[in-house]
């Protein structure tokens, strides 16, 4: 998720599946908990996507939870004798596997963006909201200046997404360009 997140859900998807191949190699059961981390991982990161939103890190963990919890009743319903205790106590951990999931997430996210420096999609979320004290600045000091640097903003987003760039870098770059 951390991949995906400060890169592309590529990466993520790439790096997730040999992650959990790798997790799951030479341990009892390998092929199931290889199913378990690899169906897990992989709905969390197709929810998570860009990972612009504070709520999407929210509902990846949900679908990393429910999907977990999906995924071992498949495995323990159908046996002879069913363990209800067992199997709740399978869901609850990954209940708590999804919420430690996003919960590393996003301190990896930040302590990852700081060592190298970039700037996330979570900063430049932050950046171009309204209530920012230097657009606030400069709305109230220079409104002309403000609603041009707006309409330089939708514009260069416009053009970013049908050339394929990354439109938030070119609307957060437009708003500042004054």
């Amino acid at each position: 998720l951390t991949i995906a997140s400060l890169y592309t859900l590529e990466a993520g998807l790439i790096f997730s599946l040999l992650l959990s191949i790798l997790v799951a190699y030479g341990m009892p059961h390998g092929l199931d908990l290889t199913v378990y981390y690899v169906f897990t991982s992989m709905c969390g990161l197709l929810v998570l996507g860009k990972g612009r939103r504070i709520g999407s890190f929210f509902w990846a963990g949900i679908t990393i939870a429910l999907t977990g919890s999906i995924i071992i009743l498949a495995y323990r319903l159908p046996e002879a004798i069913t363990d209800w205790i067992g199997i709740v106590t399978l869901c609850g951990a990954a209940f708590v596997h999804g919420l430690a999931s996003i919960t590393l997430t996003l301190v990896f996210h930040y302590v990852f963006s700081q060592v190298m420096g970039g700037t996330t999609a979570l900063q430049m979320m932050e950046l171009s909201r309204p209530d920012n004290p230097l657009l606030q600045y400069l709305l109230q000091n220079a409104p002309g200046t403000y609603q041009h640097s707006l309409q330089v903003a939708n514009l260069a987003e416009q053009a970013a997404e049908s050339i394929g760039a990354d439109a938030l870098l070119m609307r957060v770059g437009a708003i500042y360009h004054d």
